[in-house]
């Protein structure tokens, strides 16, 4: 008799224990996320404060626009094009960056609409 009682008091604190590690290991991922997530905070609570200075964002402004200052003169560098227009990616797509962005949808819309070699009669 003893044994049955000590049988049924395992497996109804079998489930709960069980229960009590699942929540131990998730309390251990959010811990690790809250910690992710407060050190991307100070990461932008310190790109805030560059934004403060307004030389950093002159700097930035011609850096990513392209502004000058006045009295200034901005020169744009055009560079040459490739001789290599016959080199294509995987299925006869341009590769990867490369072209503007309208080419590249346009040969993608022509590549989808082509019938593949293995299907040809």
């Amino acid at each position: 008799m003893l044994a049955l009682v000590l049988a049924v008091l395992l497996v109804s604190y079998a489930y709960p224990l069980r229960a009590l590690f699942e929540q131990h290991g998730e309390r251990a991922e959010l811990e690790q996320e809250a910690e992710e997530l407060r050190e991307r905070v100070d990461e932008l609570e310190t790109e805030l404060e560059l934004w403060e200075d307004p030389s950093y964002v002159a700097l930035q402004a011609r850096q990513r626009l392209g502004f000058v200052m006045p009295d200034e003169q901005g020169y744009v560098v055009i560079r040459p094009e490739k001789d290599e227009e016959g080199e294509t990616g995987p299925e006869g797509l341009p590769p990867a960056g490369e072209g503007t962005w309208y080419e590249r949808l346009w040969s993608s819309v022509e590549a989808a609409d082509e019938i593949p070699p293995e299907e040809l009669p």
